[in-house]
């Protein structure tokens, strides 16, 4: 977001601060609205490694892969509740979070908000790849090779209480890693996986690049802050949509010097737009500092509304 649009990063981070609160200024609540909506690929892929989450906990609990049949009716619970929330725009009177936990129906899609129709067809294409996700899961090798590992070894991301479970200090900054799940596997190995919701192989196209870079964070973290060795840390790209398809990635010292070079230099980026670059601070510079860009993305910007509609009286200049 920070390479694609600054302003959009401004908006995102820094206006919509404290903007769930009423006597927040206008245009910061707004932006506070328009930051939480998704599109409908976002929405498959927070729906898909929910329902992940749920899989893994009933593997724990019970002993055994749930029936696809269970998993897949659970899916389509989920999926038709969360649209049918979003559609009648529950998302302006219902809080996203209740009791410290979130409330996992809750969802605002852009297409709603902005009144813009998406084809049936489209809205099918994504209710049959969520489904198509699970079974890949399901079926999956790295599933049943989880399955025979020590569940006590397992580190399931907590998307109830929607917090970040590792999170470590990096030279004064606060650096969070959120991890899909981590397993302790029978040979020793120390495995991170990230559930992936794109299809390589049908798109043609491949994420190997941006994957590895995540991942070796990921590496960064286990190794360095958790002291695990280098020759036991595995880091699993899973895609669901390619049957569970698994890319394997290792490190070595020279790797985890190339990724803490990308943990440092991202942390100096960001921290540019801040006043003196104080971290701890944590304001944003004047709005002068997160130009606009003009292409053709913009109209399906999450704040479109509010950075070109000109109809709009409160939009930012």
């Amino acid at each position: 977001m920070f390479d694609s649009c600054l302003r959009r990063y401004y908006f995102h981070y820094y206006l919509s601060w404290g903007g769930w609160q009423r006597q927040a200024p206008r245009i910061a609540r707004e932006a506070f609205r328009l930051k939480r909506l998704t599109s409908l690929p976002l929405w498959r892929g927070q729906l898909v490694h929910y329902i992940t989450t749920k899989v893994l906990a009933s593997l724990r609990a019970k002993g055994r892969i749930p029936a696809f049949e269970d998993v897949s009716r659970y899916t389509l619970e989920r999926f038709e509740t969360q649209l049918e929330f979003s559609s009648s725009k529950k998302y302006l009177t219902e809080p996203k979070k209740k009791g410290g936990r979130l409330n996992i129906d809750w969802l605002a899609l852009f297409e709603h908000e902005y009144g813009r129709p998406f084809p049936p067809e489209k809205l099918q294409k994504t209710r049959n790849e969520c489904l198509t996700a699970m079974k890949g899961l399901l079926e999956s090798e790295i599933l049943a090779t989880i399955a025979e590992t020590d569940p006590d070894s397992w580190a399931i991301e907590n998307i109830d209480l929607a917090e970040f479970a590792q999170v470590f200090d990096f030279e004064g900054a606060k650096v969070f890693a959120k991890t899909d799940f981590m397993y302790r596997g029978t040979d020793g190995s120390f495995n991170i996986v990230d559930w992936k919701t794109f299809s390589a192989r049908s798109s043609g196209k491949g994420n190997t690049g941006k994957a590895r870079v995540q991942l070796g964070v990921y590496g960064y973290y286990a190794a360095s802050i958790l002291g695990e060795p280098l020759d036991r840390i595995r880091l699993l790209e899973v895609n669901l949509l390619d049957g569970g398809a698994t890319v394997e990635y290792s490190i070595s010292s020279d790797d985890l010097d190339e990724f803490y070079r990308h943990i440092h230099g991202g942390i100096d980026k960001l921290s540019s737009v801040l006043i003196k670059g104080d971290i701890a601070r944590n304001e944003a510079g004047p709005p002068d500092l997160f130009p606009k860009v003009d292409n053709g993305l913009c109209r399906y910007c999450n704040f479109y509304r509010i950075c070109k509609d000109e109809n709009n009286p409160d939009r930012l200049p």
